[in-house]
């Protein structure tokens, strides 16, 4: 789990729900995902601890139902069809057959779907919501701003974030390095308009995700795409020069043969891991467009980055969704 300004994520939920029950499943999930280096794979092994951890839960507290926060995006990329397609009731081997008739459309693997436990029922109150509309949902419920604006996390947690094989090292540096750029970018807009994200003109929320990604020679590494709504992998094309962020959009937006554009920002030689800045807009994940963020405050982020001596390059992805995913795995 990320660290959110200094503080574990685990502490932070603790402090806005006391009566929650966090479980730690490290020693025994880390060592499964050390050294898997493909993004599907990573996928299925969280899959597999999420389902498997509360099945044990299940057991242990004698649950007789179970809910989840599956919501719309999940649906659709799974199952490649639209909530109107889907029964209001249905089971594992209904979900299943679904599946093979749509396979075309699917986009991913989610760690909360397609999967049976041991209970009557498993309810997913929010599963026909989008993200903007389940924090419609929580500012009606008086929820704090904080919890409302709160930056979406992906299922595989911070192992999405490093491109390539999970280490404890890469890790720890992916930890720190994320919740520099999520607070340093939060802080401006807090500081410009009071609240870390707004609806843009476009109706988007901006941002909708920030984050750091990182790896090792990134420019050589296969990263993920979206084309014809059908997910790719090929490696990134890198731009150096002046900075014209309309230009840069332009040119990623209708980029053939790669699957992201990145801008080279700066680099250190003496490092080893590469960063790559992703802030993006979007109304509900299905498409997203790059915040505009001013070359004052990527400069600023930059040198911040730089200043960890384990930072060799840092980036600025410039991909809108489509052609590229808004995560990287």
């Amino acid at each position: 789990m990320r660290i959110i300004r200094g503080v574990e994520e685990r502490e932070y939920i603790k402090k806005l729900f006391p009566d929650v029950i966090i479980l730690d499943i490290r020693e025994d999930f880390l060592p499964k995902i050390f050294g898997e280096g493909d993004a599907e794979g990573k996928r299925k092994l969280f899959k597999a601890a999420y389902s498997g951890t509360i099945s044990n839960v299940i057991k242990r507290e004698k649950c007789d139902l179970l809910a989840d926060g599956t919501i719309l995006p999940d649906i659709e990329e799974s199952f490649g069809v639209k909530i109107t397609d889907l029964k209001e009731t249905m089971s594992l081997e209904e979900e299943k057959d679904l599946m093979k008739k749509h396979i075309e459309g699917f986009v991913k693997s989610q760690h909360n779907v397609e999967i049976e436990y041991d209970v009557e029922a498993t309810i997913q109150p929010v599963a026909s919501l989008t993200k903007h509309e389940v924090r419609k949902v929580l500012e009606y419920l008086n929820m704090p701003q904080e919890l409302v604006y709160r930056k979406a996390f992906p299922g595989p947690a911070l192992s999405a974030r490093i491109i390539g094989a999970v280490s404890q090292e890469n890790l720890a540096f992916e930890k720190k390095v994320h919740d520099l750029v999520e607070s340093s970018v939060e802080d401006y807009y807090k500081e410009k308009f009071g609240k870390t994200m707004i609806i843009n003109d476009d109706g988007e929320q901006e941002p909708f995700q920030v984050f750091a990604a990182i790896s090792e020679n990134i420019l050589k590494k296969k990263v993920t795409g979206l084309v014809d709504g059908k997910r790719t992998y090929d490696i990134p094309l890198c731009e150096k020069g002046e900075w014209d962020f309309e230009k840069l959009i332009k040119k990623a937006s209708q980029i053939k043969g790669y699957a992201r554009v990145f801008y080279e920002m700066g680099s250190n030689p003496e490092g080893k891991y590469d960063i790559v800045i992703r802030s993006i807009n979007s109304k509900d994940a299905r498409t997203a467009t790059v915040t505009n963020l001013p070359i004052e405050l990527l400069n600023d982020l930059k040198q911040k980055l730089l200043e960890i001596s384990e930072t060799k390059n840092v980036f600025f992805d410039v991909t809108p969704k489509p052609p590229a995913t808004i995560e990287y795995v």
